[in-house]
């Protein structure tokens, strides 16, 4: 099941983070040309986030990769929890700014934080 992807409006808003869930394919993920077309998942923002769960529609075993994208002057750092609450420690963070391709690891929550900010809120 694929979600809908976000209006034009919110397409080309100002943003400071983007976050994409892709399926498998095929073709398999290219970091040097990601398929947009298998994206199942996007939420892009300006600010931080607090826990945001994934979505229920959201079928967590058809994700096998993502993207983080956070290039701007105003870098964000994605950190990615396995307990839909955020509870305990992450179970995974990519701070680099830009990451496409990385695999999926089942979490089921994410934090989106100021860059070497604290995932724990």
């Amino acid at each position: 099941m694929y979600l809908p992807l976000l209006p034009l409006t919110a397409m080309l808003s100002p943003r400071n983070w983007d976050l994409r869930l892709f399926s498998p394919g095929p073709p398999a993920c290219d970091p040097s040309s990601p398929n947009i077309d298998l994206s199942v998942f996007h939420r892009a923002g300006l600010y931080g986030r607090n826990c945001t769960a994934l979505d229920d529609a959201l079928n967590t075993e058809t994700v096998a990769s993502l993207s983080w994208k956070s290039p701007t002057e105003d870098e964000y750092d994605l950190c990615m929890f396995a307990d839909v609450g955020c509870a305990g420690e992450p179970v995974d963070r990519i701070s680099s700014g830009w990451e496409v391709c990385y695999p999926y690891s089942g979490w089921g929550a994410y934090v989106v934080v100021e860059a070497g900010g604290s995932c724990i809120g």
